[in-house]
């Protein structure tokens, strides 16, 4: 619908969560052969590059590259959504990658994980039973409820008192970091990881 300029044209915002791709610990279990072999069997002749940006000459080291690509791809795939849409679209678009992790029993097990960020941006805490809820948290839920309720005004999520959030066309390449900082974020680790999985993800499947 976007290539063909046939969509709702409405400003967007949308965005995720640290912890969307399964708790705290996305890949505990991650192990470098399992992972080079994942890399060889997804990427193909892009898997030498992705090993090298990502690298897992080692259980410890395939963990921690399992959860930055995973993290890097989600975000990547975002922006160029944002980047697709901007070709047809005259409204603006407004991406976040929301980092806080919701108080309570369980949040050592499942961190900022999907909806975490709901209570804040409804300004609702007070409804969430069993967690103990922080001055900075509430700081938190008066930041996110206003760029809220400016984006339901005004289709533009800024406004007097907050840190300016760029649109994705005004900061390309960044996502809008919410909770526990309120800055642009790059969507990758570095150009070159963004750049090769873009490749990756505008390359047909076979």
């Amino acid at each position: 619908m976007f290539e063909q300029g046939k969509q709702n044209d409405v400003p967007t915002l949308t965005g995720s969560n640290l912890n969307d791709l399964g708790g705290a610990s996305t890949h505990p279990t991650a192990t470098a052969e399992q992972f080079q072999r994942q890399a060889a069997q997804r990427y193909r002749d892009l898997a030498s590059s992705f090993l090298t940006l990502y690298p897992a000459a080692t259980d410890d080291q395939a963990r921690a590259s399992a959860n930055e690509s995973a993290l890097d791809s989600m975000r990547v795939s975002t922006y160029l959504w944002a980047v697709d849409r901007a070709r047809t679209a005259k409204t603006k678009a407004y991406a976040y990658f929301w980092d806080h992790t919701l108080p309570g029993p369980d949040s050592a097990q499942y961190g900022a994980f999907h909806t975490g960020e709901v209570p804040y941006v409804m300004n609702a805490l007070d409804m969430c039973q069993g967690r103990d809820f922080t001055d900075a948290d509430r700081r938190i839920a008066d930041t996110m409820s206003s760029y809220w309720a400016n984006f339901i005004r005004t289709g533009d999520p800024n406004g007097k008192g907050l840190p300016h959030w760029p649109s994705t066309a005004e900061r390309p390449g960044t996502t809008m970091e919410l909770g526990d900082k309120n800055a642009p974020l790059a969507v990758a680790g570095s150009q070159e990881k963004r750049e090769l999985l873009a490749k990756i993800l505008r390359t047909p499947a076979p």
